[in-house]
């Protein structure tokens, strides 16, 4: 059993998330928290255990899991795994009494109920608006939503209820970026003008390559682009393939991603429509430790996000990855982006349209940009979002009791 004594450096912490996090793959800020503050400090994770995710990927073994196994049948596997968590993690709080509890936006309940029976300090971490982005992406994807997926969303509104009291009751919040802790401040209705920012990480060096190396090409010197992220409709790759048809430059396209079969399917329909599946390869869900490889045999890396409300709040966490591997990047000009790109300096923005990403494709093919100069320059850009640096700012939010967040007043919602 952990003891918390202040005459130790040594704390105690549980990270609380709805996914398994030994991977950073759809879990990257509770990955690299978890595994880099288990460096210096005692660590344990509940979480939900899934199907296929016994190896935990370069995963301290210091590190406790705490897993719940709750099936994967839709709507009652997220009902059971709340029920069950929670009373897990109120068991876990009391046994442990941990130093902190750092729970994320979908398991907010689990964290508070933690900390309240450990007497721990909860802090909420947002890597984006409870539930709201849920609801936005759905209402993006309105023609392929399913049955289950508007059930789901019914739900999380109900559940919203809950997460807007404990928000009020947490010692301390996080949030990604500002217009994340803005739009959760109107959605809940709480007051968190002193909640602390912290951006994204990367693992730089994960993704050291040489900026200066011969660009890759591909057959016949084609020049390679290379998508990497999930596959769905606010992720814009419709206009992506509308470019390669487009462009009279001998461009072949990567999609390193998986999304909803019928979905997938119909981009690639839209591929043979155009005459471009020949210049389309689709590498399905690419493990996390193989990016770094993928990147460095990428000419541009593009991401082609659509201007919604989730995206333009967000921290472009794959943008730094193209950074960090020396990628030429290409991308939607939305503000996530331009969080991290100057246009001409480390990458390139364009309008999300078809034409705008052609273009921009010219522009780097045709020689108006140089691709050697944005790969060094965002390399820089990545390197001052180390993780060792994030992870430090998240230790002082964990840990520093001297100063304590202000008790949230009610605003307008």
């Amino acid at each position: 059993m952990s003891s918390r004594s202040p005459s130790t450096s040594r704390r105690s912490v549980l990270f609380v998330h709805h996914r398994e996090i030994s991977s950073p793959y759809s879990a990257t800020v509770p990955h690299y928290l978890a595994r880099e503050v288990s460096r210096s400090h005692a660590v344990h994770v509940l979480s939900r255990r899934r199907s296929g995710d016994d190896e935990h990927d370069e995963f301290p073994d210091d590190v406790v899991h705490h897993e719940v196994a709750t099936g994967s049948v839709p709507i009652l596997s997220g009902l059971l795994f709340v029920a069950v968590s929670t009373l897990y993690a109120a068991v876990l709080g009391a046994r442990y009494r941990y130093d902190a509890v750092y729970a994320f936006q979908q398991t907010i309940i689990q964290g508070w109920a933690a900390a309240r029976a450990g007497s721990s300090r909860l802090v909420v971490g947002l890597q984006s608006v409870p539930v709201r982005q849920k609801r936005d992406l759905s209402n993006a994807a309105h023609e392929h939503r399913s049955v289950s997926r508007r059930v789901r969303v019914v739900m999380k509104s109900q559940y919203a209820r809950a997460v807007g009291l404990l928000l009020g009751r947490a010692d301390e919040v996080v949030c990604l970026t500002d217009g994340i802790r803005e739009l959760t401040e109107r959605e809940y209705g709480v007051d968190l003008s002193e909640a602390h920012v912290i951006g994204m990480g990367v693992d730089t060096e994960r993704f050291d390559i040489d900026a200066d190396r011969e660009r890759a090409r591909g057959p016949d010197d084609t020049w390679v682009v290379t998508y990497v992220g999930s596959v769905g409709p606010p992720r814009g790759l419709e206009h992506v393939l509308d470019a390669l048809a487009e462009t009279d430059r001998d461009v072949a396209l990567r999609v390193a991603g998986g999304g909803d079969d019928d979905y997938m399917a119909s981009l690639r329909e839209r591929a043979r429509d155009l005459g471009v599946d020949d210049r389309v390869t689709w590498l399905g869900i690419v493990p996390h430790e193989e990016v770094p490889e993928l990147l460095a045999e990428t000419d541009v890396a593009v991401s082609s996000l659509a201007d919604i409300e989730s995206y333009r709040v967000s921290f472009p966490a794959k943008l730094l990855e193209y950074m960090a591997a020396g990628s030429t990047v290409v991308a939607t000009d939305i503000p996530a982006h331009r969080r991290l790109v100057e246009p001409g300096e480390n990458g390139l923005l364009y309008d999300g349209t078809a034409a705008g990403l052609a273009d921009a494709l010219d522009d780097v093919v045709g020689g108006a940009v140089d691709p050697r100069a944005l790969g060094r320059a965002a390399r820089a850009t990545a390197e001052a979002h180390d993780w060792d640096a994030v992870v430090a700012e998240h230790e002082a939010v964990l840990f520093d009791r001297t100063v304590r967040r202000p008790r949230t007043r009610s605003v307008p919602a």
